[in-house]
C-alpha cells in the first residue's frame, strides 16, 4: 500500500517533499519548535522566519517519504520534550522561594529531559540572594544539576560528538555548575 501511494505521488508529478529543521536548544523560539520536523509538499508552505532561530527547509525524494515521516515523528517528540522541559524549569524557578522541595523535584524532572548552562547561570543570578540564604538548597541544586549534566552526555544526541569534545564539554560544564552552586 505504501509503495502504491508513493507511485501515485510520482505519477502525478510529485518528486520531492520538504522538511523543516531547527536547532532544538534552550533559546529556540516556540514557533520554530512547532515547525521542527514538519513535512510539506511545497517549501513555500513554511513561514519565512526572521527571528534569529537557525532553521532550514531541506528537500528529499518522494521515495524517502516513509523514512522522513518516522524522522518527523522523532523530531516533533524532541521539540515537545523541549517545551515540557521549559515549562518544568520555569515552574521550578518560580516555586524555588516558596517551596524549595517542590522546586528541586521539578528541576530534576527538567534536567532529565535536558540541561543548558546559560539557563543555570541565569537561575544562579536571579536567585542569588535566596541561594546565599539557603546553602543547603543551593548544594542540593548543584548535586541535581551535576548528576543530570553527566547523564546528558550519554544520550544519543551527544554520543555522535567526537569523544574528546564530549568529555571536555562535560568537564567544563561540571566546573561551571560547581562554581555556581557548590562554591567552596
Amino acid at each position: 500500500m505504501r509503495k502504491l501511494i508513493l507511485l501515485f505521488y510520482w505519477l502525478f508529478g510529485r518528486r520531492r517533499f520538504w522538511q523543516y529543521y531547527t536547532n532544538v536548544t534552550w533559546n529556540t523560539c516556540p514557533e520554530c519548535l512547532s515547525l521542527h520536523g514538519r513535512i510539506a509538499a511545497d517549501p513555500n508552505r513554511f513561514p519565512r522566519r526572521g527571528d534569529g532561530c537557525p532553521g532550514e527547509i531541506l528537500p528529499f525524494s518522494v521515495w524517502d517519504l516513509p523514512e522522513y515521516r518516522e524522522k518527523a515523528r522523532r523530531m516533533r517528540d524532541l521539540a515537545r520534550a523541549e517545551l515540557e522541559r521549559r515549562r518544568l524549569f520555569s515552574r521550578a524557578t518560580a516555586l524555588l522561594d516558596e517551596d524549595p522541595e517542590g522546586a528541586l523535584q521539578l528541576f530534576d524532572q527538567s534536567g532529565k529531559i535536558e540541561l543548558y548552562l546559560p539557563e543555570l547561570e541565569r537561575l544562579a543570578e536571579e536567585k542569588a540572594e535566596f541561594l546565599s540564604a539557603h546553602p543547603e538548597v543551593r548544594r542540593r541544586l548543584g548535586e541535581i544539576f551535576l548528576a543530570r549534566w553527566s547523564e546528558k552526555f550519554g544520550k544519543p544526541r551527544y554520543e555522535v560528538w567526537p569523544e574528546k569534545m564530549r568529555v571536555e564539554r562535560e568537564k567544563w560544564g561540571e566546573r561551571r555548575i560547581r562554581e555556581l552552586f557548590l562554591p567552596r
